[in-house]
C-alpha cells in the first residue's frame, strides 16, 4: 500500500505588507493554516512560517529539506514578488507546485477593497511562473478553490505523484533470468532507468534461486498446497510433482524479495533451464496480487510501470497486445502465465491449473491461474524508453468486454474493446514509441499519470 506523502507547505507575502500593514499578514497567516489542515486529511504536512522575504524562504525551504519531503506546495496568499523564492528552492531536487487558491470564492455585488486586498496572490503566481519557464525550471500549477472537491483531489494526486517520484529512487527490482535475447525495446542500459529514476536493478543469479528452492521444506509445501485448496478450483489434470515443483519456487521466491527488499520483478522465462524447475507463473500472479511490480522477459522498465500503478491505483497487471478485432475494435490481450487474482470477476471461480512449458523445454510444465476478468473501464499505461536516455508515459483508456474465456487458450486472457478506431489507436501508439509490455488498471488514472510525467521531465501521450 503506497504511504503518505511527506509534503512542504511554503505560504508567501510580501515583505511590504508585513512593514506597513503587520495585521494584515496575521490574517493570511491564519488562513495559512486552515489550508496546511485541509491538505493533511491526504498528506503529511511540514509547513513553513509565512514567508516574507528571501531569508524566511531560505529557513523554510531548509526546514523541508531536513525534513526529508517528497514535495513543496507554494501558496501565494497574496501577492508575493518571484525573487525571493526563485533563486532559493532547488526545484530539480524537490518537485513543487504552485497552489493558485485564495480565500474567497465568489466575487458577490457586496465585493469591497478590502476583499480584494485578501484575494491578489494570483499576480505572485504570474510572476513567479514566468520566471520559472523562462528559466526552463520545471513546476506544476493548480488553480482552484479550497471548497472545490476536484481542486483538493488534483493537489492529493500531486501529492501522491510527488511520493512516487521519491520512492522510485529507492525501489529495488529483482532481475531473474536475465533480458530475452534480441527483444528491443526495452533492452536499454540500466543506468537510463537509474538516472532517470533512481530504482536498484538486482541481478539474481539463478543457481541461487534454486539453491533456495532445493531446502525448502515438504512441510512448508504442504502448507501453500492446503492455502491454494481452500481458496480455488485445482484442475484434475494439475499433478502433484507440477504443483510442488512450482511451490518451491515460489518460497524461494519470497526468500530472495524479503532477502533484498524487493518491491519488483522482472523475470524471463527462458532462464529457467534447470530440469527440475520451471517459470512459476502462479507464484508470480499471487506477487503481483500483493502489490508487487512486474514486468515479463526480464522487463526492468515495464516491471516499474506496474508498481508505478500499484502505488497509484491498486490491483495493477502486466498485459500484452495480441490479436486485433478490426471489425469490432477489440484487441485480445494475454501473456503467458501472469495474472492478479484481484482482478477476478468472481474470486471462487479462479482455478489452478497445468500450464505446459514445452516452449521452454519438451515434457515440463507449471502451476498457472485462470479466470475471467472483471468487465470494466481501465488505463493502460507504457512507460517508454524514449531518445536522449529519457522515457515517454503513454496512456490510453478502454473497457475489458464481460466475455467469458477461449476454451483453448490456456493462458490469462481478456478483450478489450478500444475506444477509437482500433487502426488509428494501433498506428498512433507504435508511432509515439510504445512498446509491447503494458501496465493496467480500473478507472481512468490518465491525470495521475499526466502529473507524475510532468514532474518525472517525461513527454506524456494520451491516445
Amino acid at each position: 500500500m503506497a504511504r503518505k506523502p511527506r509534503i512542504g507547505m511554503l505560504g508567501v507575502t510580501a515583505h511590504l505588507y508585513k512593514k506597513k500593514i503587520p495585521e494584515f499578514v496575521d490574517d493570511l497567516s491564519r488562513h495559512f493554516k486552515f489550508l496546511v489542515q485541509k491538505c493533511c486529511s491526504f498528506a503529511h504536512i511540514i509547513p513553513s512560517e509565512i514567508s516574507y522575504t528571501k531569508d524566511l524562504v531560505e529557513k523554510a525551504y531548509a526546514q523541508m529539506s531536513q525534513s526529508d519531503v517528497d514535495g513543496i506546495i507554494i501558496v501565494f496568499l497574496s501577492y508575493s514578488p518571484s525573487l525571493i523564492i526563485e533563486p532559493v528552492i532547488n526545484f530539480r531536487k524537490f518537485p513543487v507546485l504552485i497552489w493558485n487558491t485564495q480565500q474567497l470564492f465568489e466575487i458577490t455585488k457586496n465585493f469591497s477593497s478590502t476583499d480584494m486586498m485578501d484575494n491578489h496572490g494570483m499576480h505572485g503566481v504570474q510572476d513567479l511562473a514566468s520566471v520559472l519557464l523562462r528559466k526552463d525550471v520545471p513546476f506544476t500549477i493548480i488553480t482552484g478553490h479550497y471548497s472545490q472537491k476536484d481542486t483538493l483531489k488534483e493537489v492529493e494526486q500531486w501529492c501522491k505523484c510527488a511520493a512516487i517520484r521519491r520512492d522510485l529512487k529507492k525501489l529495488n527490482i529483482g532481475r531473474i533470468g536475465g533480458r530475452f535475447k534480441n527483444m528491443g525495446d526495452f533492452s536499454i542500459p540500466d543506468s537510463q532507468m537509474i538516472d532517470k529514476m533512481g530504482p536498484k536493478i538486482i541481478e539474481i543469479k539463478m543457481h541461487q534461486l534454486y539453491k533456495i528452492a532445493d531446502t525448502i521444506s515438504p512441510n512448508d509445501i504442504d502448507r501453500v498446497i492446503e492455502d491454494e485448496n481452500k481458496k480455488f478450483h485445482v484442475d484434475n489434470d494439475l499433478d502433484i510433482e507440477t504443483r510442488e515443483k512450482s511451490i518451491r519456487l515460489e518460497l524461494a521466491l519470497r526468500t530472495i524479495i524479503n532477502q533484498y527488499q524487493l518491491e519488483a520483478l522482472a523475470i524471463n522465462f527462458m532462464g529457467f533451464g534447470n530440469k527440475n524447475y520451471t517459470m512459476p507463473f502462479a507464484a508470480i500472479s499471487k506477487f503481483i496480487s500483493e502489490g508487487v511490480g512486474y514486468g515479463g522477459e526480464g522487463d526492468v522498465v515495464c516491471s516499474t510501470g506496474v508498481w508505478i500503478l500499484q502505488q497509484m491505483a491498486p490491483p495493477a497487471a502486466f498485459t500484452e497486445m495480441f490479436t486485433t478485432d478490426y471489425k469490432n475494435h477489440r484487441i485480445f490481450m494475454s501473456h503467458m502465465g501472469e495474472s492478479n487474482l484481484k482482478m477476478a470477476k468472481n474470486p471462487l471461480k479462479i482455478k489452478l491449473v497445468k500450464k505446459d512449458m514445452s516452449i521452454l523445454k519438451k515434457g515440463t510444465s507449471t502451476s498457472m491461474f485462470l479466470f475471467q476478468m472483471k468487465p470494466g473501464y481501465v488505463t493502460l499505461f507504457n512507460l517508454a524508453p524514449w531518445r536522449k536516455k529519457t522515457f515517454r508515459m503513454i496512456t490510453t483508456t478502454g473497457y475489458i468486454e464481460d466475455a467469458e474465456l477461449f476454451h483453448d487458450i490456456v493462458s490469462p486472457h481478456f478483450l478489450l474493446k478500444i475506444e477509437t478506431d482500433v487502426r488509428e489507436f494501433l498506428t498512433k501508439y507504435s508511432n509515439i514509441g510504445g512498446t509491447h509490455h503494458l501496465a493496467m488498471v480500473y478507472g481512468d488514472v490518465t491525470e495521475q499519470i499526466r502529473t507524475l510525467a510532468s514532474i518525472m521531465e517525461f513527454e506524456f501521450f494520451k491516445i
